[in-house]
């Protein structure tokens, strides 16, 4: 497979601080040679800001412009795109790219992540941005942004979100309400794989067929607080009771049986909480090793 691994070193539009040192710490910690290793050919693209931090969200937009062009250049060079970013928000730019290569409008997603990043300005207890970027995606939040990169809202019931187990009060209602298909950790103890096969299977092209056509493409995001801090602390919001590394392969196996990956963000690594071994950096490259695989 040719990949295209595209950092976006950026934490909320701001360049190489909190988790945008991680996207550059995967080629220090040997993201390119796992994947080669994999027989994978590689090209690194790093996304450059291109005008002076003034605002949060206007510096995350144009940050997720540049991306946008990365991915839709990957594409056009038949080039997966490995989009690895400091937040959750590159997954617009991830949208946005594809969407201006071709893909299809109704292209599902699946949103692994220990929050529900469904947040809106009226629902959030924050108001952190980057707790909103799956409402964004499905026209909830900031839509005048979100068209701003040229977006097309996501209908939620596209969307499958695995891991999601800490959520705003007004969050968790708006989540429920939606028709987006959550599955939560609580289905990991032996019953994972059944619940995200189910929650698929009402996607698009999600159930299988026999014979099996050719698998339809589908958007992936990762997270690394999806999986459980004891095993991965390397993250800026960590939330306990989440999964394992293996459980979270698995689940990109369950995925990559019914769908082609047509792009990853891969997001919120923060290295300085990694432990000495290093192994959230290494849960992150068996991310992106997984989902090359699997394309």
């Amino acid at each position: 497979m040719r990949v295209a691994l595209v950092l976006v070193p950026y934490d909320l539009g701001r360049e190489r601080v909190g988790t945008g040192r991680g996207p550059e710490a995967y080629v220090d910690g040997g993201a390119v040679e796992a994947l080669r290793e994999r027989g994978h050919e590689v090209a690194v693209v790093t996304v450059v800001r291109p005008s002076p931090f003034r605002e949060e969200l206007d510096a995350v937009l144009a940050v997720n412009r540049e991306v946008a062009r990365a991915v839709a250049a990957a594409v056009a060079s038949d080039r997966l795109p490995l989009v690895v970013a400091g937040n959750c928000n590159a997954s617009l730019g991830l949208r946005a790219g594809l969407q201006a290569a071709g893909a299809p409008p109704d292209l599902p997603v699946v949103w692994c992540d220990a929050h529900g990043d469904f947040n809106t300005p009226a629902t959030t207890v924050t108001g952190y941005l980057d707790g909103m970027p799956l409402a964004m995606l499905t026209g909830a939040a900031h839509p005048q942004a979100w068209a701003q990169l040229g977006g097309r809202a996501v209908a939620e019931e596209l969307v499958v979100h695995l891991g999601a187990r800490e959520l705003d009060p007004a969050e968790a209602v708006a989540l429920e309400r939606s028709r987006v298909r959550v599955v939560t950790p609580a289905a990991a103890d032996g019953q994972l794989e059944a619940a995200l096969t189910a929650a698929l299977e009402g996607l698009p092209g999600g159930a299988l067929a026999a014979p099996r056509p050719p698998r339809p493409p589908l958007q992936l995001h990762v997270d690394l607080d999806v999986l459980d801090p004891r095993l991965a602390p390397g993250v800026s919001f960590p939330s306990p009771n989440g999964l394992t590394p293996t459980q979270l392969r698995r689940a990109l196996a369950v995925v990559g049986r019914r769908f082609a990956p047509a792009g990853l963000t891969l997001s919120s690594y923060l290295p300085e909480r990694d432990d000495g071994g290093a192994s959230t950096l290494q849960a992150g490259i068996d991310v992106l090793v997984t989902v090359a695989d699997l394309a």
